[in-house]
């Protein structure tokens, strides 16, 4: 191998380094979806009944943390906006999706809903995860949103 031909490997595999982990962190975070549920019925009702601007909650999910709490996440869809709209999706945290206590824990909950803020962010472990969960359905029309055997959160 000449010298010539060494360094235009060499340079190559310094590109490939180089741009290999850029191309994968702008892929973004995996989302085990598996780890959702389908939120209930009362929460999405609970949620819905609070939001301070025209439209409607949509593909909720809610995710169950270790300790027994739960971010609830939705997509909000303008009472002006087609299905197909991407809306922003919003997220909660509550200790109980039954009940009336729910906190904003981003800032589009926050704005379109009168729940009050949360003492931390969506970096808290679990608000990702329930996000993620709206993420992949952002944008579709709601036709079924059970789930084959969890028919009875719907």
């Amino acid at each position: 191998m000449t010298v010539a031909a060494g360094r235009r490997r060499a340079s190559l595999s310094v590109i490939v380094a180089l741009v290999v982990p850029i191309l994968a962190a702008c892929a973004g975070p995996s989302i085990d979806s598996s780890e959702c549920d389908v939120a209930l019925i009362v929460t999405m009702e609970t949620l819905q009944a609070r939001l301070t601007e025209d439209g409607t909650l949509r593909h909720g999910r809610a995710y169950e943390r270790a300790d027994g709490e739960f971010f609830v996440s939705a997509e909000f869809l303008p009472a002006d906006k087609d299905d197909d709209f991407d809306g922003d999706i919003l997220t909660w945290f509550t200790e109980d999706p039954t009940g009336a206590d729910f906190f904003s824990v981003d800032e589009h909950a926050l704005d379109r809903s009168d729940w009050g803020a949360a003492d931390f962010g969506v970096s808290e472990n679990g608000a990702v995860t329930s996000r993620g969960c709206v993420l992949i359905v952002r944008g579709e029309p709601p036709d079924d949103e059970c789930e084959e055997g969890r028919e009875d959160l719907c």
